[in-house]
Protein backbone atom coordinates (compact mmCIF):
# COMPACT_ATOMS: atom_id res chain seq x y z
CA UNK A 1 0.00 0.00 0.00
CA UNK A 2 0.70 3.36 -0.55
CA UNK A 3 1.93 5.44 2.27
CA UNK A 4 -0.60 8.15 3.13
CA UNK A 5 2.07 11.17 2.26
CA UNK A 6 1.92 9.77 -1.08
CA UNK A 7 4.14 8.66 -3.81
CA UNK A 8 5.56 12.26 -4.31
CA UNK A 9 6.60 12.99 -0.32
CA UNK A 10 9.72 11.27 1.13
CA UNK A 11 9.15 9.75 4.91
CA UNK A 12 10.51 13.32 6.42
CA UNK A 13 7.48 15.14 4.40
CA UNK A 14 10.09 16.33 2.32
CA UNK A 15 8.72 16.48 -1.80
CA UNK A 16 11.23 15.05 -4.43
CA UNK A 17 9.56 16.77 -7.15
CA UNK A 18 9.90 20.19 -5.99
CA UNK A 19 12.98 19.83 -4.42
CA UNK A 20 14.42 18.79 -7.92
CA UNK A 21 12.15 21.70 -9.30
CA UNK A 22 14.09 23.74 -6.93
CA UNK A 23 17.70 22.56 -8.08
CA UNK A 24 17.31 22.49 -11.53
CA UNK A 25 16.13 26.54 -11.04
CA UNK A 26 18.97 26.80 -9.25
CA UNK A 27 21.22 25.52 -11.47
CA UNK A 28 20.23 27.20 -14.60
CA UNK A 29 20.26 30.63 -12.55
CA UNK A 30 24.18 29.78 -11.80
CA UNK A 31 25.05 29.12 -15.23
CA UNK A 32 23.14 31.44 -16.92
CA UNK A 33 24.18 34.88 -14.22
CA UNK A 34 28.18 32.95 -14.64
CA UNK A 35 28.13 33.81 -18.42
CA UNK A 36 26.21 36.43 -18.66
CA UNK A 37 28.39 38.32 -15.87
CA UNK A 38 31.33 37.28 -17.30
CA UNK A 39 30.08 38.82 -20.80
CA UNK A 40 28.80 41.81 -19.12
CA UNK A 41 32.14 42.50 -17.66
CA UNK A 42 34.55 42.20 -20.73
CA UNK A 43 31.67 44.41 -22.88
CA UNK A 44 31.58 47.10 -20.17
CA UNK A 45 35.29 47.54 -19.67
CA UNK A 46 35.68 47.32 -23.37
CA UNK A 47 33.40 50.07 -24.06
CA UNK A 48 34.00 51.97 -20.52
CA UNK A 49 30.04 51.95 -19.49
CA UNK A 50 30.16 51.08 -15.44
CA UNK A 51 26.67 50.75 -16.01
CA UNK A 52 27.48 47.19 -17.40
CA UNK A 53 30.27 46.36 -15.48
CA UNK A 54 27.56 47.08 -12.51
CA UNK A 55 25.49 44.76 -13.67
CA UNK A 56 28.33 42.00 -14.59
CA UNK A 57 29.19 42.69 -10.31
CA UNK A 58 25.24 41.79 -10.04
CA UNK A 59 25.10 38.81 -12.15
CA UNK A 60 28.13 37.55 -9.91
CA UNK A 61 26.25 38.04 -6.66
CA UNK A 62 23.45 36.29 -7.98
CA UNK A 63 25.75 33.21 -9.29
CA UNK A 64 27.00 32.50 -5.63
CA UNK A 65 23.86 33.20 -4.29
CA UNK A 66 22.10 30.19 -6.79
CA UNK A 67 25.74 27.95 -6.26
CA UNK A 68 24.97 28.29 -2.69
CA UNK A 69 21.11 26.49 -3.12
CA UNK A 70 22.32 24.36 -5.75
CA UNK A 71 24.88 23.11 -2.96
CA UNK A 72 22.07 23.06 -0.47
CA UNK A 73 19.03 21.23 -2.45
CA UNK A 74 21.42 18.90 -3.45
CA UNK A 75 22.59 18.02 -0.37
CA UNK A 76 19.34 17.48 0.76
CA UNK A 77 18.15 15.28 -2.29
CA UNK A 78 21.02 12.99 -1.17
CA UNK A 79 20.43 13.23 2.45
CA UNK A 80 16.52 12.79 2.41
CA UNK A 81 16.37 15.90 4.06
CA UNK A 82 16.96 19.85 3.61
CA UNK A 83 18.83 21.51 6.17
CA UNK A 84 17.87 23.81 8.46
CA UNK A 85 21.37 25.46 8.90
CA UNK A 86 22.09 25.01 5.11
CA UNK A 87 18.66 27.18 4.48
CA UNK A 88 19.80 29.58 6.50
CA UNK A 89 23.09 30.13 5.72
CA UNK A 90 21.76 30.44 1.67
CA UNK A 91 19.22 32.97 2.79
CA UNK A 92 21.83 35.08 4.55
CA UNK A 93 24.41 35.01 1.74
CA UNK A 94 21.60 35.74 -0.48
CA UNK A 95 20.41 38.78 1.59
CA UNK A 96 23.58 39.71 1.73
CA UNK A 97 24.06 39.92 -1.61
CA UNK A 98 20.85 42.21 -2.09
CA UNK A 99 22.19 44.10 0.20
CA UNK A 100 25.79 44.46 -1.12
CA UNK A 101 24.06 45.20 -4.91
CA UNK A 102 21.56 47.66 -3.75
CA UNK A 103 24.27 49.80 -2.25
CA UNK A 104 27.40 49.59 -4.93
CA UNK A 105 23.94 50.75 -7.45
CA UNK A 106 23.01 53.91 -4.71
CA UNK A 107 26.96 54.66 -4.46
CA UNK A 108 27.95 54.07 -8.33
CA UNK A 109 24.51 55.89 -9.63
CA UNK A 110 25.53 59.19 -6.82
CA UNK A 111 28.89 59.35 -8.30
CA UNK A 112 28.18 58.95 -12.26
CA UNK A 113 25.21 61.61 -11.64
CA UNK A 114 27.08 64.02 -9.51
CA UNK A 115 30.89 63.71 -11.96
CA UNK A 116 27.76 63.47 -14.97
CA UNK A 117 29.62 60.35 -15.91
CA UNK A 118 26.56 58.40 -17.45
CA UNK A 119 26.88 56.98 -20.88
CA UNK A 120 24.75 54.08 -22.55
CA UNK A 121 25.72 51.17 -23.55
CA UNK A 122 27.40 49.58 -26.91
CA UNK A 123 24.83 48.03 -29.41
CA UNK A 124 26.31 44.82 -27.91
CA UNK A 125 25.44 45.70 -24.01
CA UNK A 126 22.12 46.27 -25.36
CA UNK A 127 21.45 43.12 -27.00
CA UNK A 128 22.54 41.72 -23.47
CA UNK A 129 20.97 43.42 -21.55
CA UNK A 130 17.39 42.78 -23.94
CA UNK A 131 18.30 38.85 -23.48
CA UNK A 132 19.23 39.26 -19.36
CA UNK A 133 15.78 40.85 -18.54
CA UNK A 134 13.83 38.29 -20.17
CA UNK A 135 15.85 35.52 -19.03
CA UNK A 136 16.25 36.73 -15.25
CA UNK A 137 12.47 38.01 -15.42
CA UNK A 138 11.68 34.25 -16.38
CA UNK A 139 14.18 32.75 -13.95
CA UNK A 140 12.38 35.08 -11.00
CA UNK A 141 9.17 34.16 -11.15
CA UNK A 142 10.03 30.15 -11.31
CA UNK A 143 12.22 30.59 -7.94
CA UNK A 144 9.17 32.57 -6.08
CA UNK A 145 6.86 29.82 -7.40
CA UNK A 146 9.14 26.66 -6.39
CA UNK A 147 10.14 28.63 -3.00
CA UNK A 148 6.39 28.81 -2.33
CA UNK A 149 5.81 24.68 -2.77
CA UNK A 150 8.92 24.05 -0.38
CA UNK A 151 8.61 26.83 1.63
CA UNK A 152 12.35 27.83 1.39
CA UNK A 153 12.94 31.49 2.49
CA UNK A 154 16.49 31.23 0.57
CA UNK A 155 14.99 31.03 -2.47
CA UNK A 156 12.66 33.62 -2.28
CA UNK A 157 15.19 36.09 -1.31
CA UNK A 158 16.95 34.46 -4.44
CA UNK A 159 13.96 35.08 -6.90
CA UNK A 160 14.28 38.72 -5.91
CA UNK A 161 17.95 39.18 -6.47
CA UNK A 162 17.00 37.95 -9.80
CA UNK A 163 14.35 40.15 -10.08
CA UNK A 164 16.63 43.15 -8.79
CA UNK A 165 19.21 42.02 -11.77
CA UNK A 166 16.22 41.80 -14.32
CA UNK A 167 15.29 45.83 -12.95
CA UNK A 168 19.17 46.55 -14.01
CA UNK A 169 19.05 44.98 -17.38
CA UNK A 170 15.36 47.26 -17.65
CA UNK A 171 17.17 50.42 -16.07
CA UNK A 172 20.68 49.46 -18.85
CA UNK A 173 18.05 49.50 -21.73
CA UNK A 174 16.19 52.53 -20.61
CA UNK A 175 18.93 54.35 -19.64
CA UNK A 176 20.64 54.09 -23.29
CA UNK A 177 17.87 54.57 -25.48
CA UNK A 178 16.70 57.82 -22.88
CA UNK A 179 20.22 59.35 -23.84
CA UNK A 180 20.08 58.29 -27.28
CA UNK A 181 16.76 59.63 -27.87
CA UNK A 182 16.25 61.89 -25.97
CA UNK A 183 19.82 63.38 -24.70
CA UNK A 184 19.39 62.94 -20.98
CA UNK A 185 22.41 61.55 -19.51
CA UNK A 186 21.35 61.40 -15.94
CA UNK A 187 18.38 59.16 -16.28
CA UNK A 188 20.20 56.21 -16.05
CA UNK A 189 22.08 56.97 -13.01
CA UNK A 190 18.87 58.50 -11.34
CA UNK A 191 17.09 55.05 -12.08
CA UNK A 192 20.08 53.00 -10.83
CA UNK A 193 19.88 54.69 -7.48
CA UNK A 194 16.24 54.24 -7.22
CA UNK A 195 17.13 50.65 -7.76
CA UNK A 196 19.50 50.45 -5.56
CA UNK A 197 17.84 51.75 -3.23
CA UNK A 198 14.44 49.55 -3.25
CA UNK A 199 17.41 46.44 -3.37
CA UNK A 200 18.31 47.99 0.15
CA UNK A 201 15.34 48.52 1.56
CA UNK A 202 13.97 44.76 0.52
CA UNK A 203 17.04 43.08 1.86
CA UNK A 204 16.88 44.88 5.11
CA UNK A 205 12.79 44.47 5.26
CA UNK A 206 13.27 41.08 4.82
CA UNK A 207 16.03 40.35 7.21
CA UNK A 208 13.82 41.93 9.68
CA UNK A 209 10.85 39.78 8.76
CA UNK A 210 12.61 36.85 9.42
CA UNK A 211 13.77 37.65 12.54
CA UNK A 212 10.57 39.03 13.73
CA UNK A 213 8.41 35.46 13.44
Amino acid sequence: MRNKTGPRDMGDGMNRPHVHAALRVSMLSLVWTLVSSVFAIIIGIRSRTSVLVAFGAVGVVDAIGSATLTYHFLRGLQHGRLSERLEGLSHRIVLIGLLVVGSAAVLGGVIRLVLNSSRGSSDAGVVLAGVSFVVLLVLSGKKLQVARRISSEALRSDGHLSAVGAMLAAVTLVGTIVERWLGWNWADAAATIVLGTIAVWLSISTWRDGHST
